[in-house]
């Protein structure tokens, strides 16, 4: 059953970066954004059946706080997204279930998601970890933590195994790919786009023709088992000015 999310904030950018992490999250859809708080509360009524409000605290007129004392009986849950962190124990006292601090990455958001629905997993299929921890080539026995924020793609030649990060790349020979492969499909940061890579949306740069340059430089070949779904991601990312409805 789809999650009906409404979003406030006086920051257009904002709103963007939001719609975007939800477009990774399939059963959450983005049904209103504001960039004005007066009509957000004007707006939104009890027959919209909202499940989540993600709002913005610092906004001209009405804040996000004084506006979640209003809106909070029309949501089932408030979830705030500031850059301030003073306000946490005001929005305590407008009951939010969440408080994330800008920039968040696609990981704590996710995590958020799930927190609120521990019992539908299907929500964003988060892995439990948010890390990997691989023995390297050059020492079996040594082991090396790589963050999933931090990973840029996935890679499988021959039998070495790539791990490629914002920072360096790492080998390793003793991990099975496809159970790798299964485990980030499951992530919402991550998209398969050959058979032998998978990479991370956070640090894709650009697309040109069948190759897709990632954060680094890192070029990954497109395949076209994948460009279907990789495409149908792209065109739901591309800037849309039609994402406010309060214009």
């Amino acid at each position: 059953m789809p999650i009906n999310c409404i979003a406030i904030d006086d920051d257009f950018n904002s709103l963007e970066n939001l719609n975007s992490y939800l477009k990774n999250l399939p059963d959450l859809q983005m049904v209103k954004s504001f960039t004005d708080p007066i009509k957000a509360l004007t707006d939104i009524s009890v027959e919209d059946k909202v499940d989540i409000i993600f709002m913005d605290i610092e906004m001209p007129t009405l804040s996000g706080i004084e506006l979640a004392s209003l809106l909070r009986q029309k949501t089932k849950h408030l979830i705030f997204t500031t850059a301030h962190p003073r306000y946490a124990l005001d929005a305590f006292n407008v009951a939010a279930d969440a408080y994330l601090l800008k920039p968040y990455t696609m990981l704590h958001f996710a995590e958020t998601i799930n927190n609120l629905y521990p019992n539908e997993k299907s929500v964003t299929g988060v892995v439990e970890d948010d890390f990997f921890l691989i023995p390297l080539k050059d020492g079996p026995e040594d082991l090396i933590k790589i963050e999933f924020d931090d990973l840029v793609a996935l890679e499988q030649i021959n039998e070495m195994i790539y791990f490629r990060t914002l920072t360096r790349n790492y080998m390793s020979f003793k991990l099975n790919f496809d159970k790798l492969l299964g485990l980030l499909r499951n992530h919402p940061a991550f998209i398969q786009v050959n058979s032998n890579a998978i990479i991370s949306k956070l640090h894709i740069k650009s697309f040109l023709g069948d190759q897709i340059v990632l954060a680094g430089g890192v070029s990954i070949p497109l395949a076209n088992k994948f460009k279907e779904s990789f495409v149908e991601y792209v065109k739901q990312n591309i800037f849309e000015s039609k994402l406010l409805n309060d214009n």
